[in-house]
């Protein structure tokens, strides 16, 4: 009995450890303009809008900013489209898969 436990579960270990090993598509970021992402007034200082709260960290790195995780932000209230947010350099981005759908719009709507 104690064998076949074991068993099993050298078995679900490896295949845990095989599905870590598939890596997720490499994505190409681009640079959006955050006037066609985010509700908001032009000012001289810059583009103002309401606070945003990001739904999480993500893997990638902002190109302009060596080290610094990008954030997610949704679609929710003022976010016209969800997207990437750098909060060093306040650059957006969007996640290209290889194909050039986009990873983050609805319906991967191809931008390329």
């Amino acid at each position: 009995m104690i064998a076949a436990e074991l068993l099993k579960r050298q078995s679900n270990d490896q295949y845990y450890t095989e599905r870590r090993e598939k890596r997720a598509p490499f994505f190409t970021l681009i640079e959006m303009d955050p006037r066609d992402l985010v509700s908001g007034i032009e000012r001289e200082e810059g583009y103002l809008s309401e606070d945003i709260t990001p739904a999480g960290t993500m893997r990638e790195t902002c190109p302009h900013c060596p080290g610094n995780a990008l954030l997610l932000v949704l679609r929710y209230k003022q976010v016209k489209r969800s997207h990437l947010f750098c909060e060093q350099c306040t650059r957006c981005y969007d996640a290209l898969y290889p194909d050039g759908t986009s990873a983050l719009a609805i319906g991967g709507v191809s931008l390329v």
